[in-house]
């Protein structure tokens, strides 16, 4: 057992006070009750939050054997890695809110999570097929490995690993090095917002990377994307963005790309109730799919011209991000609305959008309307399933800001407004909802007005 120094010690044990630099948090026992297991990793811990429990006991030897391996990679020794981390220790300390105790070395910890990830990275990335490696040579491990990556407590700050990637310049293969696409303009899009990095990306750094050619041609952030494709789609980062961990950056590939107006001021709900989708339909407000974006995102788009210029007969466009229902997206939606609520309370993007959905979906009558709108993908076979897992996502989730205020307020409007919309709606739901049902209000309606018709003749 290593010996923690007695100013570490000292450090861990202090009260707790609030810091601006605290990125990563404990789940509240209110939102964790919700759902435990989206918040609590399944397979590998990560950081100190999770470290000794007993049910991830199993990968702890995985960790050093990789641990092992990254070493082989690097011409840095073991000590200059360890010294590297432990000149970070008190920056790292203040990443994590709260207090941390630990019956082992921090430092011992962090090194061997850090290097764990380097490594499973590195090798993702390789060319060469992963048979011989455990966990990506089978995709149900690879996946729970990913998913345990993301939770909101399971992390390490990105500049951390950013700035021990930089150091060690870790070889592609532990055997020969193999070519590698030239990527360097990837390298100063994130830009580290702790003082990991021994390396700054300023204009003498870039020529110094340009001049010489480092060891492995990857890029962290390329790594780090490529892992993770499945929310980045590798899409291309134009500007530079600070980003403080892997929740964080699964974030960053969910929000909208436009800039929105918030209304509130965190202490209130701002926006009103809307109608559920099946009321919103009968009023004329068609749902569509917001095609060429993975970003959740909600707008109004142009809406149906109609040859009557009567405001009860307007139709409405709404478009939506694609939501692809299946069990895995819980734990990752889950995730990044609590992190929103700790870090993002005024820029809540996903947490807005969810919010919104679960007041358009009340039934699984308004899962199957999204459905045959193409919104909604369902993938949990049940339209039920679906219904509960969207109305489920924003239990114990404040909503004290929205970019969806003025959304609402048209959408209460339209429907005030929408009433012979809406009394049509109600007769082809009543009367004309499939063909047996159809032909017997016809056929009634042409007996009724053959009655009448006669009626008449018979009284003139």
């Amino acid at each position: 057992m290593a010996k923690k120094t007695d100013q570490s010690e000292k450090k861990r044990n202090d009260p707790v006070k609030f810091s601006k630099h605290w990125c990563i948090y404990r789940i509240p026992s209110k939102l964790r009750n919700v759902k435990d297991e989206a918040y609590t990793p399944q397979l590998i811990s990560i950081g100190p939050f999770h470290h000794g429990n007993p049910k991830l006991a199993d990968m702890e030897s995985h960790k050093k054997k990789y641990y092992e391996n990254f070493c082989q990679r690097t011409s840095r020794k073991k000590e200059e890695l360890e010294n590297f981390i432990r000149e970070k220790e008190d920056d790292i300390l203040r990443c994590y809110a709260g207090s941390i105790e630990l019956d082992i070395d921090f430092v011992k910890v962090i090194l061997i999570d850090a290097c764990f990830i380097l490594e499973l990275f590195l090798r993702n990335c390789q060319t060469e097929k992963h048979e011989n490696y455990y966990i990506l040579r089978s995709p149900l491990l690879r996946k729970a490995v990913e998913q345990d990556l993301i939770l909101f407590e399971n992390q390490l700050p990105y500049p951390l690993l950013q700035g021990l990637y930089d150091f060690a310049n870790p070889r592609k293969n532990v055997e020969e090095k193999e070519e590698a696409d030239d990527l360097q303009h990837c390298l100063p899009c994130f830009q580290p917002s702790f003082p990991f990095s021994d390396a700054t990306p300023s204009d003498d750094h870039r020529v110094e990377i340009e001049k010489t050619e480092p060891a492995y041609d990857h890029p962290f952030l390329k790594l780090t994307c490529e892992f993770f494709k499945e929310y980045t789609k590798l899409q291309p980062i134009e500007n530079e963005i600070d980003v403080k961990h892997f929740t964080d950056l699964v974030r960053y590939f969910l929000w909208p790309v436009e800039k929105m107006t918030w209304v509130g001021n965190g202490d209130s709900i701002p926006t009103k109730s809307i109608c559920d989708v099946r009321k919103l339909k009968e009023a004329g407000v068609k749902f569509r799919p917001n095609e060429g974006s993975e970003r959740f995102v909600i707008k109004r788009g142009e809406d149906h011209k109609c040859n009557f210029k009567m405001a009860c007969f307007r139709n409405m466009n709404l478009k939506l991000t694609k939501f692809w229902a299946r069990y895995e997206v819980e734990c990752v939606i889950r995730n990044v609305m609590a992190l929103e609520q700790f870090l993002y309370p005024k820029e809540a993007y996903v947490c807005s959008y969810f919010l919104m959905l679960d007041q358009l979906v009340d039934t699984v009558e308004d899962v199957n309307a999204l459905i045959e709108s193409e919104v909604i993908v369902n993938l949990l076979g049940s339209s039920n399933a679906v219904a509960k897992l969207i109305n489920s996502l924003c239990e114990q989730i404040m909503d004290g800001r929205s970019c969806y205020a003025d959304i609402c307020k048209q959408l209460n409007e339209h429907y005030e407004i929408s009433f012979c919309n809406r009394n049509i709606s109600i007769l082809k739901r009543v009367y004309f909802k499939d063909l047996w049902t159809g032909s017997s209000t016809i056929v009634g309606l042409f007996v009724l007005f053959f009655s009448i018709t006669g009626t008449i003749k018979s009284l003139m």
